[in-house]
């Protein structure tokens, strides 16, 4: 969404636009993040501003596209604006990198979300929540695994009150100030407070660490055009992720 309103922005202030998808969707988290049922209305957003887009005849839209330094230059841009979103956070954990997202595994972040009988939730913010609430309103049983001493610190209260509700009502369980050790492909190894190793079992895993800024082609960009005058500037969840 921050790539669509940049671009946006400046077709309509008269510029020619170029706006280079590497997917065959826009909308970036915003679009997936609304399949989760409870989540629908975020698709509101980037349904509008892809309606915008469109009725803009000097925005030219590439999706299905990488943007290489090659591609970029041979635009000839006085301003390239990178708005490359977020990816999941995957920290250096024994067997994770090595699983999660990929066929065949039952590793997976929030972006690979698909309905099974036991699910382990690692990370118990926001996005682990929607996790925890997608699953257990389809009647599987759920654990989640949190290193802090709570689950959902950080939430208002209200929202924190009915999370609250929720887990309580669908029996979930709450594995607080236990970290995960390493991953396997049908069990999490995790320390517990007592400082016990242990297996947590699951049907699927999800790893729901919180977004991390992702700039794959920036220093590309950067480096192709430091001997000119064009400006490069990094945007959105590209910048800085955020809740």
């Amino acid at each position: 969404t921050a790539g669509l309103e940049a671009a946006c922005t400046a077709a309509e202030v008269g510029c020619t636009t170029f706006l280079i998808e590497k997917k065959a969707e826009l909308g970036g988290l915003a679009s997936v993040i609304s399949k989760i049922p409870d989540k629908k209305r975020l698709a509101d957003f980037p349904n509008y501003m892809i309606h915008r887009a469109g009725r803009l005849h000097n925005l030219f839209i590439f999706k299905n596209t990488s943007a290489t330094a090659e591609l970029v230059k041979s635009l000839n841009p006085d301003i390239i604006v990178n708005a490359t979103g977020s990816v999941p956070t995957l920290p250096p954990i024994t067997g994770l990198h090595d699983l999660v997202d990929k066929d065949g595994t039952n590793v997976a972040t929030v972006l690979k979300m698909i309905e099974r009988l036991k699910v382990v939730v690692i990370g118990g913010g926001a996005v682990g929540l929607d996790v925890m609430e997608f699953f257990t309103e389809r009647g599987a049983e759920v654990s989640m695994v949190e290193m802090l001493p709570m689950i959902g610190n950080g939430l208002d209260p209200v929202t924190k009150c009915d999370t609250n509700a929720k887990m309580a009502k669908y029996h979930v369980k709450q594995m607080t100030n236990t970290a995960l050790q390493e991953v396997k492909n049908d069990r999490f190894i995790v320390k517990n407070p007592e400082g016990e190793i242990e297996e947590v079992p699951f049907d699927y895993g999800f790893i729901c660490l919180g977004m991390r800024a992702n700039t794959p082609v920036l220093s590309e960009i950067e480096e192709a055009f430091s001997d000119t005058n064009v400006e490069i500037v990094n945007i959105g969840d590209s910048k800085r992720a955020r809740r």
